[in-house]
C-alpha cells in the first residue's frame, strides 16, 4: 500500500517545486522567470489534482500509516498523529498551494514573500508526515527543507525536458539553477545520510538499517549516481550548457534519479520493524 505514498509524493513534486521557484522569481526577479514560465506555471496549476491523488492515501492509510510503532509520547498520537488532524494538515496544504498557484502571487514581490513564507511553513510539516511516519526513526530535522529543493530541481528537470530553449541565456541560467538545487539537495539528503549512518545515531540508525538489505543500497546508488553525479558532472561542460538537447537529457536523468530516490525513501521496510 506505499506505492500509494509514494505515487503521490513523485506526482506532488513537479507542481509544488513549480511554484516554489515561481515564488522565489517573484521575489528575486531575473529574465528566467519568464523563460520558464511556460513550463513552470501550467505545472504549478496543476496541483488541485493533487487532491485525487491524495485520495487513495486517504483510504489506505490504516494499511500504510502503523503510527504505534514509532513508539512516540501519547500526546503526539493525541494531538498530532491522528487520522483526522493528518489528512488536514495535507488537505489545507494542497489548498493554500493551489490557491496561490491559480492566485499567481509572484507578480507581486510582497505577495510572493508573504506566499514563500507559508510555502516554507507547509515543507516544515508535510513532508515529514508523508515520508518520515512510514516507519520509526527519522532522518533529519532538515528533511522538508531538503525535500523542498528536491522539488524545485524536479521542475528545474522538468523545464530543461520541455522548455523550448535556444543556445544561449536561458540554457546557461538553466544550467546553473539545476547545479545550485542539486547541490542542496545532496546538503540535505545525501549528508544526513552520511553523518546519521557512519555516525551510528541510534535514535535514527533504524531509518536506514531497513534499507540495507534487499537490492536497496543499489537503489540508492543508482539514484545518487543517475539523479545527482551525471548531472552535475554533466552540467559542468560548457558544451552541455550550450545545447539544449544536451540539458534535455540531463533532465531526464534527474528525473529518473529523483524517482528512485523517492522509491528509496518510501517502499523499503515493514513499520512494525525493530
Amino acid at each position: 500500500m506505499k506505492i500509494w505514498v509514494a505515487v503521490f509524493v513523485l506526482l506532488s513534486m513537479v507542481p509544488i517545486g513549480s511554484l516554489a521557484l515561481l515564488l522565489t522569481h517573484g521575489i528575486s526577479g531575473g529574465r528566467w522567470g519568464k523563460d520558464f514560465a511556460p513550463v513552470l506555471v501550467p505545472a504549478a496549476r496543476a496541483m488541485p489534482l493533487l487532491f485525487l491523488v491524495f485520495l487513495p492515501v486517504v483510504v489506505f492509510r490504516p494499511q500504510i500509516y502503523d503510527w504505534s510503532a514509532l513508539k512516540l509520547p501519547h500526546d503526539v498520537y493525541a494531538y498530532y498523529l491522528n487520522p483526522p488532524f493528518f489528512d488536514a494538515r495535507t488537505l489545507v496544504g494542497l489548498a493554500l498551494w493551489s490557491a496561490m498557484a491559480w492566485g499567481a502571487p509572484w507578480r507581486n514581490p510582497a505577495l510572493a514573500g508573504i506566499g514563500l513564507s507559508v510555502h516554507f511553513v507547509l515543507m516544515m510539516f508535510l513532508p515529514a508526515d508523508w515520508v518520515l511516519t512510514l516507519a520509526p526513526g527519522s532522518v533529519s530535522a532538515g528533511f522538508g527543507m531538503g525535500f523542498g529543493i528536491e522539488q524545485m530541481f524536479a521542475a528545474l528537470a522538468l523545464v530543461a525536458v520541455l522548455a523550448p530553449q535556444e543556445a544561449g541565456r536561458s540554457t546557461r541560467d538553466l544550467a546553473g539553477l539545476v547545479v545550485s538545487t542539486l547541490l542542496g539537495v545532496v546538503y540535505f539528503m545525501y549528508m544526513a545520510f552520511l553523518i546519521t549512518w557512519y555516525g551510528n545515531v541510534p535514535e535514527k540508525i533504524h531509518w536506514y538499517v531497513v534499507r540495507a538489505g534487499t537490492g536497496w543500497p543499489s537503489v540508492m546508488l543508482a539514484a545518487f549516481l543517475i539523479g545527482a553525479v551525471v548531472p552535475f558532472l554533466a552540467v559542468l561542460s560548457p558544451a552541455v550548457r550550450r545545447e539544449p538537447r544536451l540539458l534535455r537529457l540531463v533532465g531526464l536523468l534527474a528525473l529518473f534519479g529523483i524517482v528512485l530516490h523517492a522509491i528509496w525513501l518510501i517502499l523499503p521496510g515493514d513499520v512494525h520493524a525493530g
